[in-house]
């Protein structure tokens, strides 16, 4: 049986969920972090890694709903968005460097550039506009760029996005970990679950539009 829409939206929703519940678990078998309990501070390196992976890992279900959700409506890629073919035209593009573009080259992207209009979801790359081990700002826009959506609503957690999700994650990964001393398990579980909010209505409201 078809999937409708609505088992979509169930999908996102229940990934969004089960993330939030998991980091609500690692809250109450933490507690609140104490220096004298734990005085590497192993608590509150955790949880903001965790926190992290829940927010790339959903971002990327969110990706795998939608672009699901696409190929089940038959979309093609450019009706999809002008810019998502950059996820339809990795083969092409990569034959086009390794040409030197030359002129050659040019003319057979060119060429296959207008079979390649008419692809579907099936032949689309989700690497494309998939996180890959950082989803911070600056991959965040560049994604949403190539998806058509307004980042507009994620502004106001930008430096905290930036700062908290992901500097600090990335701060533990590679051994210079900031001091995490004051951190609230908390406000951090409630700012991941707030964008993870924010970014499951992102992508329910563009299924929405290609009804």
């Amino acid at each position: 049986m078809r999937k409708t829409i609505d088992d979509y939206f169930d999908a996102i929703d229940a990934a969004r969920s089960i993330r939030v519940r998991e980091l609500s678990e690692i809250k109450r078998l933490f507690g609140t972090p104490s220096s004298t309990a734990d005085p590497m501070g192993v608590q509150s390196k955790a949880l903001v890694v965790l926190s992290y992976a829940a927010w790339e890992g959903f971002y990327n279900e969110c990706v795998d709903a939608y672009c699901d959700f696409l190929q089940t409506r038959g979309k093609k890629v450019s009706d999809a968005g002008w810019k998502m073919l950059v996820g339809a035209l990795g083969a092409e593009f990569d034959s086009l460097r390794s040409r030197n573009h030359s002129p050659v080259a040019k003319r057979d992207f060119v060429e296959k550039l207008q079979t390649r209009l008419a692809c579907d979801f099936a032949d689309f790359d989700r690497k494309a506009v998939k996180a890959t081990s950082n989803l911070d700002w600056d991959k965040l826009d560049q994604n949403f760029q190539i998806l058509d959506f307004d980042l507009a609503r994620f502004q106001k957690y930008r430096n905290r996005l930036h700062k908290e999700v992901v500097g600090w994650r990335h701060g533990v990964a590679h051994g210079d970990a900031p001091n995490l001393g004051s951190l609230d398990a908390s406000q951090h579980i409630s700012l991941v679950g707030e964008v993870m909010t924010l970014m499951a209505d992102v992508f329910q409201e563009a299924m929405l539009a290609h009804l």
